[in-house]
């Protein structure tokens, strides 16, 4: 995110360092400030500021500051209550580490469904409707929170493949076809390995959709579509990968729910079929869980 690019100062000159920390002094104020004003401030040109701002990534200070007050707007707007990172604190107990968590899942389910843009998803659902074959990888452990999403999709006649192992990834790759489609999962959106693979799919005309953080990254930017994952945990620093899995689950649910209410009363029917003509002696002694029997 261009937050911690900033702090960070990665490979900065020191006038550079001064516009960074300048940038995240001011904050939302920056709406108001040109370039040229800025420079004024610091005593340097308004080309180094346009400077800074291309090494960032964007095409100058406008476009740099367009998405840096959105990003601002984003970590302003939720986690009032749960500190992603550490969500709980060595002193609590299970009863009150237990409510927080739930309420850690809450926040980020908003959080994600904040993020999910309306034409983006919509172009996520097209795809993996008409794919041939979808498959999943991940650098991380979200690939195997994917196995859901595969039993999912196959009860309605869909076919998925989760690709734990990158050369494997790397391989199917290579063979991508205009109706196959990739979903790469990563929080950074700069693993190497994930790249790798997200860019094998370009070159062999497959399609991509990244699952991967707020903010612009190497992955989103080589993806057909991005769907957004909840961004307040650090790379390193944090307890556990609660936020990437949450939002990952509900991501690839909200894909599969939106596939079968393309068709829902055929893919309604088949789920039901598929799924009684395996589990033929499955059983509860709860009413609550007996199925309505035609």
């Amino acid at each position: 995110m261009l937050v911690e690019q900033l702090r960070e100062q990665a490979g900065f000159s020191p006038i550079e360092c001064s516009i960074a920390d300048y940038f995240l002094e001011v904050g939302d104020a920056l709406h108001d400030q040109s370039a040229r004003s800025i420079a004024a401030r610091l005593y340097t040109a308004p080309s180094t500021v346009s400077r800074l701002c291309k090494r960032l990534g964007y095409e100058g200070y406008t476009d740099f500051r367009d998405a840096y007050l959105d990003e601002l707007r984003y970590l302003s707007s939720a986690f009032i209550s749960i500190d992603a990172n550490q969500p709980f604190r060595k002193s609590d107990d299970a009863r009150t580490i237990a409510a927080k968590i739930g309420t850690l899942y809450r926040e980020t389910v908003d959080d994600t469904l904040q993020l999910t843009e309306t034409e983006a998803l919509g172009r996520a659902v097209e795809l993996v409707a008409n794919a041939r074959t979808v498959f999943v990888h991940s650098a991380g452990p979200q690939s195997y929170l994917a196995e859901d999403f595969v039993d999912k999709m196959a009860r309605i006649g869909r076919r998925i493949i989760v690709a734990y192992k990158d050369d494997t990834s790397y391989f199917l790759a290579s063979g991508g076809r205009p109706d196959e489609v990739f979903i790469e999962l990563s929080y950074s959106g700069e693993t190497g390995n994930a790249l790798r693979v997200a860019k094998r799919v370009k070159e062999a005309g497959g399609k991509l959709i990244a699952i991967t953080s707020y903010g612009r990254n190497t992955l989103s930017e080589l993806a057909d579509v991005t769907l957004r994952v909840s961004t307040r945990e650090k790379l390193v620093e944090k307890l556990g990968c609660y936020g990437m899995s949450i939002s990952t689950m509900l991501l690839l649910d909200v894909l599969y729910s939106c596939v079968l209410a393309r068709d829902y009363d055929r893919n309604v029917v088949r789920r039901v079929k598929n799924t009684r003509s395996f589990e033929q002696f499955r059983d509860s002694n709860s009413p609550i869980l007996h199925d309505r029997r035609e």
